[in-house]
């Protein structure tokens, strides 16, 4: 599209031209807004009304003077007050682009709204695509709206965009997306407004492809010929579009692959082109539930660039940026840069725009720049749409060899040529800062900032052959480079001769500490012959000449000369041997930490030295080039012994370099901590614990015990931790300690018995600090269960026994006690053959249950025997005679109370 400025109306025919300058004045957000000045600075805008989560459109004057803004429903004039007739218009600011604003060629006064609708619940109708109209002759040129909602489809999408037909005609085609007898988004309506006003007959070109989301933007490519389409989770479509007829075709889907880790795929919103339309760049975001979208840490969104030249567009993709964050708008701003909306959520705008810098450079040399413009008011999802032909590619007049730019950045005192391709017969019309100055050639030499421009006319009488270039010249100061002296010591400490520089000690200084510049060195004062290794300068003291430096600003590079003196010391500092550390536990490997800030007082103190800063290094060659200091501590890296360099400096100018012999002394070497027991049944008996002294004479060394004790073994007969400290002649020292734990023979407490049963057991209830074993002997001292952990012994006859415990964790000794088990025999065999020749309860004795009383009957109740423990039992007899074999019943009465009753078997 050819783009004229307005002095030339005249000389062109009185053709109607379209600047950039109509996209001055942007509104969009809470309230938010940026104006793009004629000398390339940008202004906010704080004085807006609109307030819109998504769509809004504004339109100025060639000058860049604001005319009127809308949200798709009330129209503010440039005084921001709502026109008269400005309200109820049939877009909604919830709509992705609402509204775009349409001159009419070859009328100054008339301007077409365009609005799309949607509906956000139940009782707000979707009333489709409309146009209204502005009179700005009306209200004393501050426009009013005569015609409103005049509808040209029902139904349709959130999209519409713009763009200039011809040179000649100066008409505009203005598309939207919208279904046609279908409940599916399928085809595109192309409308074209003329000098004769808007042809409501739309091209229609229709596509297979049927989309139900009706978000997301659409954009014609500011040359005209591609249009792209997104349409969130329905996909990213991009078309060939003939300016000539207004037919679409040709229809691509880009496929998006990125996504975050393989999870929160991304669906695209934000669409726009790079100025020499061969980039195309989108937003995309990750469409969550509806009340997740309110949360920002359910959001995820991303900067995507492609190359719509390549025969497959999907792989060319290039992830620019991604983060958490939601969808937002790209639009082309008058300056050739592409800006970013920025939004936490649906409902959480943020003060910023995100900015790319050289949208026609691909990859990162796009030079993306995030949340690069702030803002005092939050912007939204949306920004405001134009007609594409005013961002259509210019030539490029600065001629950079590497990239094509419209920005110059010149340091004070510099002057550039700024050149136009030179073509016989053509015109040339220069203008700076808008305004047209007198100069014709194709070239012009400037030395100021400000925005110029040239317009270049071949006259060959085809408007289309028309040519326009622009700069924006930024001049930069120049920085304030210092002169100094920086002082060196001496390498070899002989008079003359070459010693080393590290040159960047100077930098700080040179620049005043200025973290915006820096320095580069030179042998000479026109800065021709540069020094490449300045950490390492080799300076002749014979024969000494200074150093130049190149002050610069790391990012203009604008720069200022210095010149650094160089001198050589000859001060000798004597080396110097630090207090020795003592070795550290785990490990003892002869490394310690040295506070070199405690080694600086010390040094300071022997060399009567008070103001000087002193930094260390590890070799002489560091110090010697300040280079790789070391921190305020350092652990030695050779056990034991090593040896550091110090550098010791009065006001960056060295005075003496010196050796520093860091020792770490030994700790004794003793035997871990140990453990020991006592038996407290043996007190008042000691035992003797010791320092465990290793490989060395106990003599060598000093003891301190916790007790008070100085020896290395000492004799104790109480429990407890005993420490020793172990110090030797360096005065190093190890602390051990000795745990005294105790033992004890068992006390009885207790032996619960249960027996007259089946099953007759012992349990042993003992008490006492140490670790005990239980066994079980007869009444005849004969082992019936060896020692073991239980002190519990089961299925145990009836009898007499006694129950051994012993200390097992000391050997601290043993205990017994004897004990009785009831029972009662089932059969007994009076044959006189010494075995069961009597009938007696078992485990009783004159011990235990001597007082029982124990009575036999025979089966009809008849008393045959009276007799209790110390009688012996039954032989069987009664009144001198044998009784039969037979079951006879006994009736016992123990000592203890129990009674018991049952029979038994007399057999011979």
């Amino acid at each position: 599209m050819i783009k004229k400025i307005a002095t030339l109306l005249i000389c062109l025919n009185g053709l109607l031209g379209f600047s950039q300058s109509e996209a001055s004045n942007w509104f969009f957000g809470d309230n938010a807004g940026i104006r793009f000045n004629l000398d390339g600075t940008i202004s906010e805008l704080n004085n807006g009304r609109l307030s819109t989560t998504e769509g809004c459109a504004t339109i100025s004057d060639a000058n860049g003077n604001l005319l009127f803004y809308t949200d798709g429903v009330s129209v503010w004039n440039k005084n921001h007050n709502r026109m008269p007739n400005g309200f109820g218009l049939y877009g909604d600011s919830s709509s992705t682009q609402s509204a775009i604003v349409v001159p009419q060629p070859e009328n100054p006064n008339i301007y077409y709204i365009f609005t799309v609708d949607t509906s956000v619940g139940r009782n707000d109708p979707d009333y489709g695509f409309n146009y209204s109209i502005v009179d700005m002759s009306l209200e004393s040129g501050l426009g009013n709206v005569t015609t409103k909602n005049s509808r040209l489809l029902s139904n349709c999408s959130e999209k519409v965009t713009a763009v200039v037909k011809d040179c000649v005609s100066q008409s505009i085609w203005v598309i939207t997306f919208a279904p046609d007898r279908t409940e599916f988004i399928d085809t595109y309506y192309a409308y074209e407004v003329s000098t004769r006003g808007l042809n409501t007959t739309p091209v229609k070109s229709a596509f297979a492809t049927n989309i139900e989301d009706k978000r997301g933007y659409l954009k014609l490519s500011p040359e005209g010929t591609k249009l792209v389409s997104a349409n969130g989770r329905y996909g990213l479509f991009i078309y060939d579009f003939d300016k000539t007829t207004g037919v679409v075709s040709n229809e691509t889907r880009i496929g998006i692959s990125f996504s975050k880790n393989g999870q929160k795929p991304q669906v695209s919103y934000g669409v726009e082109f790079s100025p020499n339309s061969e980039l195309l760049y989108i937003t995309s975001y990750y469409e969550t539930t509806e009340e997740e979208g309110f949360n920002p840490i359910y959001q995820y969104g991303a900067l995507l660039q492609y190359d719509v030249t390549a025969p497959n567009i999907s792989l060319t993709e290039v992830v620019l940026d991604h983060r958490q964050t939601y969808r937002g708008a790209l639009q082309l701003g008058p300056n050739g840069k592409i800006y970013r909306s920025m939004n936490q959520s649906y409902n959480q705008g943020l003060p910023y725009l995100s900015v790319i810098n050289s949208p026609n450079n691909k990859g990162a040399a796009s030079n993306y720049a995030h949340n690069a413009l702030q803002l005092s008011r939050n912007g939204r999802q949306g920004l405001p749409p134009f007609i594409t032909s005013f961002f259509s590619q210019k030539i490029d007049i600065i001629g950079y060899t590497d990239t094509f730019s419209t920005e110059l950045e010149l340091c004070e005192g510099d002057t550039y040529t700024l050149q136009a391709p030179e073509i016989p017969g053509a015109t040339y019309i220069w203008s700076y800062n808008g305004q047209e100055i007198t100069h014709t050639d194709y070239f012009l030499e400037v030395n100021k900032g400000g925005v110029y421009s040239v317009f270049i006319d071949p006259n060959t009488g085809e408007c289309d052959k028309t040519l326009e270039g622009v700069a924006n010249v930024i001049y930069n100061d120049n920085p304030v480079g210092f002169d100094y002296t920086l002082t060196q010591c001496d390498e070899d400490g002989i008079q003359g001769g070459f010693t080393r520089f590290n040159l960047t000690e100077a930098s700080t200084y040179l620049t005043g500490n200025n973290p915006d510049l820096d320095v580069e060195f030179y042998k000479d004062a026109s800065l021709t012959n540069f020094i490449d290794v300045p950490e390492s300068y080799n300076f002749n003291a014979d024969v000494p000449e200074p150093v130049y430096g190149k002050v610069f600003n790391k990012v203009t590079n604008c720069f200022d000369t210095s010149t650094l003196t160089l001198q050589v010391s000859t001060t000798q500092i004597p080396d110097f041997s630090a207090t020795p550390l003592c070795d550290e536990l785990n490990p003892e490997d002869g490394l310690n930490t040295f506070y070199l800030d405690d080694i600086s007082t010390e040094l300071r103190s022997s060399n009567n030295i008070s103001t000087s800063s002193i930094k260390y290094y590890r070799t002489y060659d560091d110090a010697l080039l300040e280079q790789n200091s070391l921190g305020s501590s350092f652990e030695n890296t050779t056990p034991y012994n090593q040896t550091i360099y110090s550098r010791i400096e009065n006001d960056n100018s060295c005075f003496g370099i010196n050796k520093i012999f860091l020792s770490v002394n030994k700790i004794p070497k003793v035997e871990p901590e140990d453990h020991k027991l006592y038996c407290l049944n043996t007190y008042p008996e000691t035992i003797t614990i010791s320092a465990g002294m290793l490989n060395d004479s106990p003599d060598n060394y000093t003891y301190t015990w916790s007790t008070g004790a100085t020896t290395h073994d000492i004799a104790i007969n109480q429990p407890g931790i005993y420490t020793v400290t172990i110090s030797n002649s360096a005065n190093c020292s190890k602390e051990r300690t000795v745990t005294v734990e105790a033992s004890n023979i068992a006390t009885i407490d207790n032996i619960n018995v249960k027996d007259a049963s089946n099953n007759n057991s012992i349990t042993t209830v003992v008490s006492g600090e140490g670790l005990y074993e239980f066994a079980l002997y007869d009444e005849n001292n004969i082992l019936v269960t060896d020692y073991q952990e239980s002190n519990v012994f089961n299925n145990v006859l009836p009898g007499i026994y006694q129950v051994y415990i012993r200390d097992i964790k000391n050997n601290c000794g043993m205990v017994y006690q004897s004990v009785s088990v009831i029972g009662f025999p089932k059969v007994f065999t009076p044959n006189n053959d010494g075995f069961n020749d009597t009938w007696q309860v078992y485990g009783t004795s004159d011990m235990f249950q001597p007082n029982s009383k124990i009575q036999i009957f025979d089966r009809y109740g008849k008393l045959l025997k009276e007799l209790t423990p110390l009688n012996g039992g039954w032989d069987g007899n009664f009144n001198g005679k044998q009784l039969p074999n037979d079951d006879y019943w006994f009736f016992v009465t123990l000592q203890d109370g129990r009674i018991f009753k049952d029979h038994f078997t007399l057999k011979r």
